[in-house]
């Protein structure tokens, strides 16, 4: 599987993840120690695996609570950053259940391709 099949794999499995707002399973899409930078410039320290699921809990409790149902990802890039990582950068849309748009962004992950699936460790939100 090439990289680039194995990134689009991995979003759709977070997707799916997200769809269920269950944060222990968006969750194991991370790897701890990690990092969040927000649009608002500031950042949340993931220092482990119960730090990524609760900062999760978070977000999809706020979207859910905004109408949300799904999310989609579109225009995924992609920069190797040698043979164990790699930089992503895909645009979210979350939708409604009548899948009408509630928002959308870019946001970029640094990836980790060490132990057979890539895992987040740094998103960063891009400001608008």
């Amino acid at each position: 599987m090439s990289d680039v099949t194995s990134i689009e794999a991995f979003f759709d499995s977070f997707v799916s993840a997200f769809a269920t707002f269950d944060a222990a399973k968006v969750a194991t899409h991370f790897i701890a120690p990690g990092v969040a930078h927000r649009r608002d410039g500031s950042l949340v320290p993931l220092t482990t695996m119960s730090d990524v699921e609760r900062y999760y809990r978070g977000a999809l409790d706020r979207y859910r609570d905004d109408g949300c149902t799904s999310c989609t990802w579109e225009a995924l890039e992609t920069v190797p950053m040698g043979s164990a990582s790699l930089l992503a950068a895909v645009t979210w849309r979350l939708l409604r259940a009548d899948a009408s748009p509630l928002t959308s962004w870019r946001q970029s992950y640094a990836l980790s391709l060490a132990g057979g699936s890539p895992k987040i460790f740094a998103s960063s939100m891009h400001a608008t």
